[in-house]
């Protein structure tokens, strides 16, 4: 990961801070974690999969015209994530380029900026409206230059998962106060010997959330580093790894427990060379981030529309049946509404008496077990499809 980083652009108009993680359970607020937008940014070929977490900034710079799709035709960071109230800079740092909107909240009124404007120029806007907003560059929106700016509440991280790493960071030149948010991912990689500090005396990026069970990768890039945990969270049994290793070495480990890791490399500690891994779910639940709380709010609510799905069932059925039970056994009419009751009259025989043949236990007993047959069937399809999540096929 050699060259210039999006942590170098944001660097550049951020103010500095270290991200506090929020409670941020609710259902599905944006879809930001990981992705690619609902395809807007499927050919824009800077963006990795990876939000850039600038939550607890106030200001955050974004280049307009970077480097990317074949020539100065990207923004940078191509999607990135704020609080409410935080003002975006964006920097045009080639020519010919505007900002168009896409998509936006419904309560927003951002109108981005039409004219098209050459390097030098920089537009503010400050977001308020929490949700996913799209934009583009006109000139060049066939080429993939695309940007998302997602706004949402909390900060930096999951429930319950603290992000205040102290002074850990007050030396580590390639930390901007920004975690990077890899949620959602099922392994990500973490440069070790990366430029910085002073040399090749970094990791990059020097902090990450992940989701739990992610397997992270520490890819060695440069020689004599290693690396050793300073802090965890209790119950976690990682060792990290105290031999030193050259260019080419791996290690991997699979973060399950939630919390904030906190590591470094003995050889070059006191240069700075230092990193963080935040274990949990980000704020509002995206893509594979959804919190605790809020994925029991969707299972009760499947709960709730099979019970009452089946019930509806049932009501519908026993109507039916007894419409058909009307038409087959149809209520005699009596003889004479004037004719006066007599106390004969009450041990008069039926009119019309069922036979024990007319009566059809078949056919009762396999209505009763088309219900029972019905409930189960939702049942299953509703515990393998929506609670696991394993497809229709896990019921064939």
């Amino acid at each position: 990961m050699s060259g210039r980083t999006r942590r170098d652009v944001l660097r550049g108009g951020a103010v500095a801070g270290v991200a506090t993680l929020g409670a941020g359970a609710g259902a599905g607020t944006v879809a930001a974690q990981g992705g690619d937008y609902d395809g807007w940014l499927s050919d824009v070929d800077n963006y990795d999969g990876t939000t850039v977490d600038a939550t607890g900034q106030d200001a955050i710079e974004i280049e307009v015209g970077a480097q990317g799709n074949g020539g100065t035709f990207a923004f940078e960071p191509p999607a990135v994530r704020v609080n409410p109230g935080t003002t975006v800079t964006f920097n045009w740092t080639s020519n010919t380029h505007n900002i168009l909107l896409e998509e936006q909240p419904s309560e927003s009124d951002w109108e981005g900026h039409e004219p098209i404007e050459n390097t030098g120029f920089t537009l503010d806007h400050t977001f308020e409206a929490e949700g996913v907003y799209k934009y583009y560059c006109e000139p060049h929106l066939s080429l993939g230059m695309k940007g998302v700016v997602v706004v949402e509440s909390g900060g930096g991280g999951a429930e319950g998962v603290p992000a205040d790493y102290g002074d850990w960071f007050s030396d580590v030149d390639n930390f901007d106060g920004s975690t990077e948010d890899l949620t959602g991912q099922d392994a990500v990689e973490v440069e070790v010997g990366a430029q910085g500090n002073g040399g090749t005396f970094a990791f990059e990026p020097p902090a990450v959330r992940v989701s739990p069970g992610t397997t992270v990768t520490f890819n060695w890039t440069s020689n004599t580093h290693n690396v050793l945990v300073e802090e965890q969270p209790e119950g976690a049994g990682w060792e990290g790894y105290e031999p030193i290793e050259n260019t080419g070495f791996s290690y991997e480990h699979t973060f399950e427990t939630e919390g904030v890791y906190t590591y470094y490399c003995e050889p070059h500690l006191s240069l700075g060379m230092k990193g963080a891994v935040v274990v949990g779910a980000a704020p509002g639940g995206g893509a594979e981030g959804e919190g605790e709380a809020s994925a029991a709010a969707v299972q009760l609510l499947q709960v709730t529309s099979g019970i009452l799905g089946v019930i509806f069932l049932a009501i519908v059925g026993a109507i039916a049946y007894v419409a058909i039970n009307r038409e087959r056994y149809p209520a005699p009419e009596p003889d004479s509404f004037d004719r006066e009751p007599t106390a004969e009259a009450a041990f008069d025989e039926p009119e019309v008496a069922i036979e024990h043949d007319d009566y059809d236990p078949v056919g009762t007993f396999t209505l009763i077990l088309g219900y029972f047959v019905i409930l189960v069937l939702m049942w299953v399809f509703m515990y393998f499809v929506e609670f696991l999540g394993n497809g229709p096929t896990v019921v064939g």
